[in-house]
């Protein structure tokens, strides 16, 4: 992002921290198309079929706003970095809900944990970022988050989920593997597969020719 939306981005996270709720509304708004796509592709598709994603983005919307106060700007993606430590713990909730499943970690209770407090001014740059010449990148820099959701809707979960982890969220292998149960060398595998089949998928949806 250009240093005009550095400082917008900024300016809209001052205001917030002066109780400003429009300016926040305008700032999750933002980033509401990546949000929505990681928690789609994290979801599971029995919970899916149960639960809307805009629900679950209801719930995290209100943990964010009411944890504010410990997040830190650091840059314009800050801010989507930090909400993600959220999705996945909601889904979790959800998963429980519905299924009796997936139990939180005592020390994953919400985002008023100490770890999400941490996490706000975390050094990321140390991820490794996926490859930026992949057709899920071509088609966020292209038509942005639609076109790419309708596609990895097409595509097994597994798919779905590396997909959303490396190249939407800019995790490692190494953190992907742990979330996904894998070794690093076999998320790489998985990850590089799972972009032929997109790849495949855009091409009979008339995208690529």
């Amino acid at each position: 992002m250009g240093r005009k939306e550095h400082g917008t981005t900024q300016q809209l996270v001052l205001k917030i921290k002066e109780g400003d709720r429009e300016a926040f509304d305008q700032l999750f708004m933002r980033y509401y198309p990546r949000i929505k796509l990681v928690v789609r592709m994290q979801m599971l598709d029995k919970l899916r079929a149960q639960v809307e994603a805009d629900d679950v983005i209801q719930e995290i919307y209100m943990e964010v706003y009411k944890n504010f106060h410990k997040f830190q700007y650091s840059d314009p993606d800050s801010f989507f970095k930090w909400v993600t430590t959220v999705v996945g713990w909601k889904i979790k909730d959800f998963d429980k809900y519905f299924f009796k499943t997936a139990k939180r970690q005592p020390h994953e209770s919400s985002a008023q944990s100490s770890q999400v407090d941490d996490s706000s001014g975390f050094d990321l740059t140390d991820r490794v970022p996926a490859a930026q010449n992949t057709p899920s990148q071509i088609v966020m820099e292209r038509e942005g988050y639609q076109v790419l959701q309708q596609a990895l809707e097409k595509l097994p979960e597994k798919d779905r989920k590396v997909i959303a982890y490396r190249q939407i969220m800019k995790l490692s292998a190494a953190e992907t593997g742990e979330l996904l149960n894998m070794q690093a060398n076999a998320v790489n595998v998985l990850f590089h597969r799972a972009q032929q089949r997109l790849e495949k998928v855009l091409k009979e949806m008339a995208y690529f020719g």
